[in-house]
């Protein structure tokens, strides 16, 4: 489904998210082009609706599309079968593109995790006996996707806490099915962040924040696109980062007016939204926020080699 509803005032990107063309060089606006751009309706990977509902892509010259995808796998497929240029994405689902010859490269920071304030949580049913990562040995733990930060990082978790992770089945599962599935009893428990998780109410118990088995911050998504398409489009994509940056300081600083658009793309309930922890963005790129993901996901089977941040970063 595409999205690219320009909405929201442009007052408001202008003046109070500080979103204007005005900060963006009128040489690099004027070569700027149309841009297919995937996204998930999650705050964590959902930045660029964000921009797009208050003109921001508009304002800087650029034309861009968005189109939602169930998660960065899917985005990571698209990108490297040409039917979007840009997504937003993790960085094991990157690198495991990587190591497999795709010419996968991250061009911008997106979302960050701190454990001070974690928007993702392992959960079980609210009536479910498990309390410690022992009781879930021999259940099944959904996840969005198999190869993923998520999947690394509940088994890192589990790993951590004295579980052998062969004896716990992990499938794969859109977060939106989850509380259901849980509810049901199909799968034990979920590895689940918001707005899904504040949508479940009460029919979910938080058990454990895996993310900490990785690091107490890191980077969760990454924007990329192939070499190729940055290479071939190097004025493009200096416009395109600066919109990226500016509209994240104006989503760390302004969540009342996010969780507007987050509830038109997430379909879920604006004050439910507002109540829930909300993400923080990164406002630059820094291999080191990349590196703890990259080295758990090749400790925990997640990756075929070593990888390092720094290769898989292209300079725009």
């Amino acid at each position: 489904m595409k999205r690219s509803d320009i909405s929201r005032s442009r007052i408001l990107a202008l003046a109070g998210a500080g979103l204007a063309a005005t900060l963006l060089p009128t040489k690099a606006r004027a070569q700027a082009a149309a841009i297919r751009i995937g996204q998930n309706a999650t705050d964590t990977f959902g930045e660029g609706y964000y921009a797009a509902d208050n003109g921001a892509f508009e304002a800087a010259g650029l034309k861009v599309t968005v189109s939602t995808f169930a998660n960065g796998a899917a985005q990571a497929e698209a990108v490297a079968g040409g039917t979007i240029d840009v997504g937003l994405g993790e960085a094991t689902e990157l690198a495991n593109g990587i190591s497999h010859g795709l010419p996968f490269a991250i061009f911008a920071g997106g979302s960050l995790y701190n454990s001070t304030a974690p928007t993702t949580f392992l959960c079980v049913a609210s009536d479910s006996p498990a309390r410690v990562a022992k009781d879930l040995e021999g259940r099944i733990i959904a996840v969005p996707s198999l190869v993923s930060l998520s999947s690394i990082s509940v088994r890192a978790w589990l790993v951590q806490n004295g579980v052998e992770v062969a004896k716990v089945h992990f499938v794969e599962m859109p977060q939106s099915l989850m509380t259901s599935a849980v509810a049901r009893g199909t799968i034990a428990a979920c590895h689940i962040g918001e707005p899904s998780l504040s949508g479940a109410g009460s029919t979910l118990r938080r058990i454990a924040t895996p993310y900490d088995a990785i690091a107490k911050q890191f980077q969760i998504s990454d924007w990329f696109a192939t070499r190729d398409w940055l290479k071939a489009n190097v004025a493009t994509v200096k416009v395109l980062v600066g919109v990226i940056y500016q509209t994240a300081r104006w989503a760390n600083g302004h969540t009342d007016e996010s969780a507007t658009i987050l509830a038109k793309y997430s379909k879920m309930d604006v004050d439910g939204v507002r109540r829930m922890t909300r993400t923080r963005y990164a406002t630059g790129l820094d291999p080191r926020l990349i590196q703890p993901v990259l080295d758990t996901a090749f400790a925990f089977g997640g990756l075929p080699r070593a990888m390092r941040a720094t290769d898989m970063i292209a300079k725009v």
